[in-house]
């Protein structure tokens, strides 16, 4: 008997296998503020099994109404448009090398294409979370003028957000909202957001 019978079956298997992991690295990221890179390979590996020994039906991936394994090439270039992504956050030190790698982990599961707009989805759920979290620690002066700094508008010095952080956002949680998002929004027949 084959484990993956059906495309539906294949795509129930990849949410499984999506949600615990990020659940797990939530716990984690809130935990201890970082994204273990075990956890991240683990789960770019389980990607690209999944997408390699699932079946093709359609090839368009397991946010696809009609679901699909993307195959072996997809799901790695996947995984280099997800890391291409994030990066020039991480540049910029906006952002910590574990986010960059977990949404790299994301593409060989979305593929080439989809990660590009769970990207934006996760983006979003991130503002809106440091938003609330902001509005909830009171601590709106302090973040509103390092955005300030940030954009040039502060003293001549370098801002460095590792030192000089208002707070600290868990980003996995952002991960995890964004992935709820998109995932129901692709469920109900939405269309990524961008498509070539």
């Amino acid at each position: 008997m084959d484990l993956f019978d059906t495309p539906a079956i294949w795509q129930h298997w990849c949410f499984a296998i999506l949600a615990l992991a990020m659940l797990m690295i939530d716990e984690v990221d809130v935990r201890e503020q970082r994204i273990p890179n075990v956890m991240v390979l683990l789960l770019l590996c389980a990607g690209v099994f999944l997408n390699t020994t699932g079946p093709a039906n359609s090839q368009q991936g397991p946010f696809s109404p009609f679901p699909g394994a993307l195959g072996a090439a997809q799901s790695l270039l996947g995984v280099l448009v997800g890391l291409a992504l994030f990066l020039p956050f991480y540049l910029w030190r906006a952002m910590g090398a574990g986010d960059v790698k977990l949404l790299a982990a994301l593409g060989a599961f979305a593929g080439p294409v989809e990660i590009i707009s769970l990207m934006l989805i996760i983006l979003i759920a991130g503002g809106l979370l440091a938003v609330a979290r902001m509005l909830w620690s009171r601590n709106s002066g302090l973040v509103l003028a390092n955005v300030r700094q940030v954009l040039g508008g502060g003293s001549a010095r370098r801002f460095d957000p590792a030192r000089q952080s208002a707070d600290r956002m868990p980003y996995a949680l952002a991960f995890s909202a964004g992935l709820l998002a998109y995932g129901y929004w692709r469920s109900i027949g939405g269309a990524p957001f961008i498509v070539f």
